[in-house]
């Protein structure tokens, strides 16, 4: 259970970001939006799918690192 939610986790920053530098892309092409606008708002859009993945994988790698640990422990036992 825990190594699906790192992959998943992972997966959506990496989703998020590369989404972020499109939007970007998109945003900063076209002729009312200077190159600072489009980073802004596709920086303020992504932060929090950014952040939410990030704590998804943060629970993933807790979870793991909890596993090793009981293992760890009941194999001293």
């Amino acid at each position: 259970m825990a190594t699906y939610f790192v992959w998943v986790g992972w997966f959506f920053v990496i989703y998020a970001l590369v989404a972020g530098v499109f939007w970007f892309i998109d945003l900063a092409g076209k002729a009312n939006i200077n190159w600072l606008q489009a980073l802004g708002a596709s920086a303020a859009a992504v932060g929090g799918p950014i952040f939410l993945a990030l704590l998804v994988a943060g629970l993933g790698h807790t979870m793991r690192l909890f596993a090793l640990y009981v293992g760890s422990r009941s194999a001293q036992s």
